[in-house]
C-alpha cells in the first residue's frame, strides 16, 4: 500500500511534481502559439494591432514557462539529480 511518507520519498527522488509542472507549462506554451499561429492566419485584422494581441497572449505563457523552466533546473541542481 501507497503511503502518503513513501510517496513523498519517492517524488523526492523523482521530482514527479517538478516534471509534471515542466511538461505542463511546455504543452501551454505550445498550444499558445499554434492559437497565434491560426488567429494570425485567419483573423481580417492587419499589421501591428495583430503583432499586438498575439503578444500580449504569448509574452505571460513565455514568462511562466522561463519561471518554470528556472524553478525545475534549480531544484533538479539542489536535490543532486
Amino acid at each position: 500500500m501507497m503511503t502518503v511518507d513513501r510517496f513523498a520519498k519517492i517524488d523526492a527522488a523523482l521530482g514527479l511534481r517538478r516534471t509534471a509542472v515542466l511538461f505542463l507549462s511546455i504543452w501551454l506554451t505550445y498550444d499558445s502559439y499554434e492559437w497565434a499561429a491560426q488567429f494570425a492566419t485567419y483573423t481580417e485584422r492587419v499589421g501591428a494591432e495583430v503583432a499586438a494581441i498575439i503578444a500580449a497572449v504569448t509574452a505571460p505563457v513565455s514568462w511562466i514557462t522561463i519561471a518554470v523552466f528556472k524553478t525545475y533546473t534549480e531544484g533538479k541542481a539542489g536535490s543532486g539529480a
